[in-house]
């Protein structure tokens, strides 16, 4: 027997296991298009012969409907009538599950949940037990992968998963500290240790006090032999009493003055004249000063685009280059930390900022092929 012969007969006894003979009769199987699976039948009722797909031979299509008649099968599903779903409600019953059924009859698990409800040998408990073993399942396969993922970042799962929006306790490797985080909120990857965060902060602060203190005694020896290796001549001393008596107006309030009544009022140990009569009209004079640097000058990356010339994005944005980017430091490695405002109310050292790979003054445009996010401190310290 040829293959044609030999699936023409396959598709005749699948028609007649279906009790699809009862109101229509097979003819042959279309041949036109070798992928397109149909086949021709005949109507019994008015005699009518169309063409239908093999979906139904397959138990995927519940009726078989002539076109010219509207003469249908019982309307009942076409797989459920055959013996492979009678097979699949005996296997049922014997205690099997839907998957090794599946496997052994070669047949998908819808196939057999339409056959064990339609022959009514479903089992209730069953399938309570079924769902709550399978809950169990999803539960334990979300925790181990939570688990693996907070290892990632270095924290310890301590338990408590009982969905997504639930909390769940966690542990820090690096210093022991227990948070309560969402499952969601650690599957986005977004967990910082507040505690190794304040304590990387004041160590770094504690270093750059220190550096400072050195640095201040080392410009002090340096001051001291100069002033030792030389000594002031006389003329300095009268060059420096008329500076002190040297007269003015005070661009703040207008007011006569004298350049030694501004050092006392100011206590002041260099003498200079800065063009007011006291401490509060220099300090108004620099409040004034600073505005007017920083007037028409909101976009400060706009400005030192235009300042060297490199190409300017205004899309680029710290918020969208933090949903594009993550919070991870590219200099450090570290997490930055929105809520961090130790320096300021705006910010602090951990706070969020775009750093430039190519610095803009070497002529690193402000686009996304050259913006990445990291903390504000180690952008300041990276510099040009």
């Amino acid at each position: 027997m040829d293959r044609r012969a030999k699936a023409e007969e396959n598709y005749r006894k699948k028609f007649d296991e279906l009790g699809l003979s009862e109101r229509f009769e097979f003819i042959r199987r279309e041949w036109s298009i070798d992928h397109d699976k149909r086949f021709w039948s005949r109507c019994k009722t008015c005699g009518a012969e169309f063409l239908s797909w093999a979906e139904v031979l397959k138990g995927r299509q519940k009726r078989h409907i002539c076109p010219e008649c509207g003469a249908a099968s019982d309307g009942n599903d076409i797989f459920t009538r055959s013996k492979t779903a009678q097979e699949a409600a005996e296997l049922y019953t014997q205690g099997l599950t839907y998957n090794e059924i599946a496997d052994r009859l070669n047949i998908s698990i819808a196939n057999i949940g339409e056959a064990v409800k339609a022959l009514g040998v479903i089992d209730q408990s069953r399938k309570m037990r079924c769902s709550e073993v399978a809950n169990k399942n999803r539960k334990a396969a979300a925790e181990k992968r939570i688990s693996e993922h907070l290892l990632t970042l270095g924290f310890e799962y301590l338990g408590g998963y009982t969905d997504k929006n639930g909390k769940v306790k966690i542990r820090c490797q690096k210093c022991g500290a227990e948070y309560e985080r969402t499952a969601d909120h650690l599957r986005k990857g977004n967990v910082i240790c507040a505690e190794c965060q304040k304590r990387e902060t004041e160590k770094r602060n504690e270093e750059r006090r220190q550096l400072a203190v050195q640095q201040a005694e080392v410009r002090k020896m340096e001051h001291d032999w100069y002033r030792l290796m030389h000594p002031p001549k006389n003329s300095y001393s009268e060059q420096h009493e008329a500076f002190l008596n040297r007269t003015g107006v005070c661009e703040i309030c207008g007011k006569p003055y004298t350049v030694r009544e501004f050092v006392e009022a100011c206590g002041l140990k260099l003498a200079r004249d800065c063009g007011v009569c006291s401490d509060e009209c220099r300090k108004e004079k620099t409040r004034r000063s600073i505005r007017k640097s920083h007037r028409g000058r909101q976009d400060s990356h706009r400005y030192r685009a235009r300042k060297y010339g490199c190409a300017y994005d205004p899309s680029v944005k710290l918020k969208k280059l933090v949903d594009r980017n993550g919070l991870r430091c590219a200099l450090c490695g570290g997490m930055c930390d929105w809520n961090d405002h130790s320096w300021s109310k705006y910010s602090g050292p951990m706070y969020p900022s775009i750093d430039h790979i190519i610095p803009m003054s070497k002529g690193g445009g402000h686009v996304w092929e050259n913006v990445q996010v990291a903390h504000i401190i180690c952008n300041s310290e990276k510099g040009a």
